[in-house]
């Protein structure tokens, strides 16, 4: 059955068919709308979920207790687990763990697709785990809630395929939202995530221990600059780590610009002549 919105989403879902979830098996539907299992209800969880209900029908499942939302319904691991596009919100350092316990649940022709903010290590574990009759995506989202306040348009989501025929459909799905799409390999997303998330949340990170007021006078960069520290900041010390972590092109970035502000402190104390 083809979603009451179709229309708006035509790319998706031809007038015969629906494309972005399972092939292989009959889709599942409730209620006319494409279902969508959602594992990890965090912070990032219920944002997506918070979204993605607009367009489907979204299932959630966290061992952790979570405020109940109004149009998600929250059920087990096994039955999330057998939806026919199943996203994973989880922490990349239990990612292992999770796809264990999915294994034994999951049906042929899915769609699985993680939001991770490292690429290689997740797509990895989910090609190991998962059987080859499911299809792996690898997503990153390059925004949370707080940075999406005011809306997703105009933001931008990474997709790497892992074994996935159906990034074509993902997309027009994303960009049909007003999001920005980038495809591209995982070593390359994460190389240029070395460069850029990990080192800002390396130096919230450090201006956090500074104790300095980013309320007191300040010229417009560096008021923005503290904005978005305190943005990061309020992700989870695990998503830091992680980010730092488990990421192997990191270390070598976060030595780089160690040094440079070393080599910079040593040129601005010598005694000026």
């Amino acid at each position: 059955m083809i979603p009451k919105n179709r229309r708006r989403f035509s790319s998706v879902w031809p007038d015969n068919t629906v494309e972005l979830v399972a092939v292989r098996k009959p889709l599942v539907t409730t209620g006319g709308s494409v279902e969508i299992g959602i594992v990890g209800f965090g912070r990032f969880g219920q944002f997506a979920a918070e979204i993605l209900r607009r367009d489907f029908d979204v299932y959630v499942f966290d061992q952790r207790p979570s405020p109940k939302k109004r149009g998600i319904r929250r059920v087990t691991l096994e039955r999330v687990a057998s939806k026919p596009c199943l996203i994973l919100c989880v922490p990349i350092s239990q990612m292992e763990a999770v796809c264990c316990e999915l294994r034994p649940y999951l049906v042929a022709g899915q769609l699985i697709m993680d939001t991770c903010s490292v690429k290689e290590k997740p797509l990895r574990i989910m090609r190991e785990f998962f059987p080859k009759s499911v299809e792996v995506l690898g997503t990153h989202p390059l925004f949370g809630p707080d940075s999406a306040r005011d809306g997703v348009e105009g933001l931008e989501v990474v997709l790497c395929p892992g074994r996935c025929n159906r990034v074509d459909k993902v997309r027009a799905y994303l960009e049909a939202r007003g999001l920005v799409v980038t495809v591209t390999t995982a070593s390359n997303h994460d190389r240029a995530m070395a460069k850029t998330q990990a080192l800002f949340h390396f130096l919230a990170q450090g201006f956090s221990c500074l104790d300095i007021d980013t309320n007191s006078l300040a010229t417009p960069g560096p008021a923005q600059l503290f904005q978005g520290f305190r943005d990061v900041l309020g992700d989870s010390k695990e998503l830091f780590h992680d980010l730092q972590q488990l990421n192997r092109f990191v270390p070598s970035q976060r030595k780089k610009l160690i040094a440079s502000l070393i080599a910079l402190d040593k040129q601005l104390s010598k005694r000026r002549r």
